[in-house]
């Protein structure tokens, strides 16, 4: 191996001249910029997080709703400490809550809010100028 280093050779660029002589460049690159101060980015972070997290609250009480509900089909309840009655109902029970839980959690994720609603937040009370 030879020890020495060679250069690092230089990319090369092509412009859109070397490939073609006519062109037309169309220019859609307009951006909307947000100031504001990290006080008032962290408070809306704080108020909005939470909610924004119940849009994905649905999950967990689907998959336990399930859970029991497929018990209940396919499980024949043995007398195991408690009579078997007892044990049907335990989930029973335990199948409605969690399907209420899972009504809850639904209704909670639909009127859940949206970055959208966080990036109004933030806009609120701003002067707006244009450049």
């Amino acid at each position: 191996m030879n020890s020495e280093s060679k250069p690092p050779q230089q990319p090369h660029i092509i412009s859109t001249s070397d490939l073609v002589d006519n062109y037309k460049i169309h220019r859609n690159i307009s951006q909307e910029i947000i100031v504001t101060t990290e006080d008032k980015l962290r408070l809306c972070l704080v108020r909005y997080t939470r909610r924004m997290e119940r849009r994905r609250g649905w999950v967990a009480p689907l998959g336990i709703s399930l859970a029991f509900t497929l018990t209940l089909i396919n499980s024949s309840f043995k007398d195991y400490g408690l009579q078997a009655e007892v044990w049907k109902a335990i989930f029973i029970i335990a199948a409605v809550l969690a399907f209420g839980w899972l009504i809850y959690a639904i209704k909670a994720a639909w009127f859940s809010v949206s970055e959208e609603d966080v990036i109004a937040e933030l806009k609120k009370g701003a002067v707006e100028t244009e450049r």
